[in-house]
């Protein structure tokens, strides 16, 4: 009977301990940690400066983490498999312009909005491209995984146009290629585009068509952990609106406000 017992008490305990080991834990230090993902590779978002990961998105993640007293313990990777991740439960969120989708949707709850996104194509800036019918025959840039990529392929194939989607594990690759000329364009964000034309001297042009507006969030698990963390998120990123913190933030990142719809 007491060897029962003591099994039924070991087997709780491990139970215990395997539940810790889930969504954002605390440490055998009792410091609570949220497991967070981004590609490291993703200007203005999220990228390296300095050996350090910066970013619109990781600064205004750090800043809800501090306040709500969360250490955060950063994966970076390409945003494919950052989502696997994200799926399997190995990270509480993703901070990368993660935008909110009906598809998405089935899968995730998200945080309220705290920026806006407007899906379009940039180009080299001395080509004759003008709009996406002068790309007939010709190749697409965009991120694996991406809804910008979904949305473009969408248009495409509803337009009969003759156009080839190339994707990439970050925005270093199309971008790289659109100014080798292997892509003669680059589906993104009209001002992540734009972010990377004016603060990064990038030799681009942006064409006028939008093709989608997108709310930026944080995406939870749908699970009370996630509810509770989605809730908590919701409570700091109204605060961070009303301060003025999230327009002080994209100006310092995108060079203008993209936290108003």
């Amino acid at each position: 009977m007491k060897k029962l017992f003591k099994w039924v008490a070991f087997a709780a305990i491990a139970l215990v301990l395997a539940a810790c080991g889930n969504g954002s834990s605390e440490e055998a230090s009792g410091d609570k940690v949220l497991r967070v993902g981004a590609t490291g590779q993703s200007f203005p978002n999220s990228y390296q400066e300095d050996g350090e990961l910066t970013g619109f998105d990781v600064e205004v993640l750090e800043t809800i983490a501090a306040n709500l007293g969360y250490t955060v313990e950063w994966t970076t990777g390409g945003f494919d498999g950052l989502v696997t991740q994200l799926n399997t439960g190995k990270l509480d969120t993703i901070a990368n312009n993660f935008a909110q989708t009906e598809e998405r949707a089935k899968v995730y709850q998200f945080s309220t909005p705290y920026a806006y996104a407007h899906t379009a194509l940039g180009v080299l800036a001395d080509s004759d491209i003008q709009s996406i019918e002068d790309l007939e025959g010709q190749t697409i840039g965009g991120v694996a995984g991406s809804n910008k990529v979904d949305i473009i392929t969408k248009y495409i194939e509803e337009n009969g146009l003759d156009i080839e989607i190339r994707t990439y594990e970050n925005r270093e690759g199309p971008e790289l290629d659109l100014e080798k000329g292997q892509v003669q364009a680059y589906v993104q964000d009209y001002a992540i585009i734009q972010s990377s034309i004016t603060l990064k001297d990038k030799p681009f042009r942006t064409l006028e068509e939008t093709y989608s507006d997108d709310s930026v969030v944080f995406p939870f698990a749908q699970t009370d952990q996630g509810t509770e963390l989605k809730e908590a998120f919701d409570a700091e990123l109204e605060k961070l609106r009303e301060d003025g913190t999230l327009a002080e933030l994209s100006e310092k990142y995108y060079g203008e406000d993209i936290t108003q719809e």
